[in-house]
């Protein structure tokens, strides 16, 4: 009789120990889908991929980037037109980057708090620089992490 309320106890390190473990993995899930969302814009110049960038959105996705609004559709347009003219010759590259990432989970909803900061490249020399904070939400549909919401501003230029 002694054994049962030790087998309960163990049962349940067990079980919270398995939770844990399955939280870090979403919790990481959300870190890589936010990193490549980022990064998205400097893999297109090579590969042309749009799917690539575009799966990491729900269908329904709405965001804010500096007080305007912005919906997967207005991503995969952006996406077509930097496509043309990498096709016309544009040597114009991105590179961007993230920072301070932190990230929470509650069921199948994630949030993102990250600092960023964009690059436009041309022939080495650099064109323009864009950075501030953004707070994502993400959605876990089937297996994925994919992000339904965000809001993004630039940082105020320090005077």
């Amino acid at each position: 009789m002694g054994s049962l309320p030790l087998r309960i106890i163990l049962l349940a390190v067990l079980l919270g120990w398995s939770l844990s473990a399955w939280a870090g993995q979403d919790e990481e899930a959300v870190q890589r889908t936010i990193t490549q969302a980022v990064a998205g814009t400097a893999t297109f110049s090579e590969s042309r991929d749009k799917q690539s960038v575009l799966m990491l959105y729900t269908d329904d996705y709405m965001g804010t980037q500096d007080g305007q609004a912005e919906t997967k559709a207005a991503i995969e347009q952006w996406l077509s037109e930097y496509e043309s003219e990498l096709k016309q010759g544009n040597r114009l590259r991105f590179i961007g980057t993230v920072s301070n990432l932190k990230t929470g989970l509650e069921g199948a909803t994630a949030w993102a708090i990250y600092d960023y900061v964009f690059q436009a490249i041309r022939d080495g020399e650099i064109e323009g620089q864009d950075a501030g904070t953004c707070t994502s939400l993400l959605r876990k549909e089937q297996s994925a992490w994919r992000i339904f919401h965000d809001h993004c501003s630039k940082s105020k230029a320090v005077q």
